[in-house]
């Protein structure tokens, strides 16, 4: 139940969010795959990852919310023991915030939120707990984006993502 009324909390807030949103700014979703690494030299596994935000150039600029969910394709493992494996699930919800680089389309976008670590597994508490991360995205069309980043999902699991995000 807690988890649903985190989710549908988040929901709001970009719904919300959306009336200060110009034409320019807008939606954006996206999706990607990552390597998902254990800090306990298990091998790494391959996860989606689906996103999906708002920028809010108008409260402040560069500023935006984006909610993100990662889930394991090829399971990570604890440790060296091939006969455990991590069912990485995650949901998440960060504050952006765009820095645009001068004459270029790259745009580096550092992300602090919270986030439900493991909704499928036993690794971390089921509390929400703080994440971050790190990445870049580079503007291929108007609308159209690459982006790549990185990210810390919980206290035992790091995500290196790319992918495409495309802007409404």
């Amino acid at each position: 139940m807690k988890k649903i009324l985190i989710v549908l909390a988040v929901l709001t807030s970009i719904v919300c969010a959306e009336d200060s949103v110009t034409d320019d700014q807008g939606l954006y979703a996206g999706a990607g795959l990552g390597i998902m690494a254990t800090d306990d030299n298990g091998d790494a596994g391959l996860g989606l990852s689906l996103r999906a935000g708002v920028k809010l150039d108008n409260a402040l600029k560069g500023f935006g919310l984006q909610v993100e969910l990662n889930k394991s394709m090829v399971d990570p493992e604890r440790g060296r023991n091939t006969n455990n494996d991590i069912d990485v699930m995650t949901l998440a919800t960060y504050a952006t915030f765009d820095i645009d680089i001068p004459n270029s389309k790259v745009t580096l976008r550092p992300k602090i939120g919270a986030i439900l670590p493991n909704l499928n597994d036993d690794i971390d508490s089921r509390n929400l707990i703080l994440s971050s991360g790190f990445g870049l995205t580079y503007q291929i069309e108007k609308s159209v984006r690459l982006y790549a980043d990185y990210t810390v999902l919980g206290e035992k699991i790091s995500n290196y993502a790319a992918g495409v995000e495309v802007t409404f």
